[in-house]
């Protein structure tokens, strides 16, 4: 292969390079403004449905009952205060450790006024001698 022909060829697969990644940036270019046109016309569409219903609305007003709220009842809570929703985790803790063949009986929950087990773990941890 002489020079000449080497020139042609790397002349050939530039140009065929840039025709590529040009026509395809075109492409691209072109898919995004037909997608901002469909979201602008969706958009322009709900607005239009909005001022639509609000013009209904004022056209039309309906009249409002004010309905006095619902009274709120409480649950009342365990005699030691703690919430039922707790009580229940607690047992269904105590229940999936035992299994369902033993007949396990909560007598009682308290509060513990101490660390947590995973902060003493964190203690012990942080101040055991080297």
């Amino acid at each position: 292969m002489d020079l000449m022909s080497k020139l042609t060829i790397s002349a050939s697969m530039l140009l065929t390079g840039f025709v590529i990644v040009f026509s395809v940036l075109i492409f691209l270019i072109f898919i995004i403004w037909v997608m901002g046109k469909i979201v602008t016309g969706a958009q322009n569409a709900s607005a239009n449905r909005k001022k639509i219903k609000v013009q209904k609305l004022d056209e039309k007003p309906e009249k409002v009952e004010i309905k006095k709220p619902a009274p709120v009842i409480k649950k009342p809570e365990s005699p030691s205060g703690t919430p039922d929703e707790v009580i229940a985790v607690i047992s269904a803790a105590v229940y999936s450790m035992y299994g369902s063949k033993q007949k396990v009986r909560i007598k009682s929950i308290k509060k513990s006024s101490s660390r947590s087990a995973w902060a003493n773990a964190g203690v012990l941890r942080n101040t055991r001698p080297f």
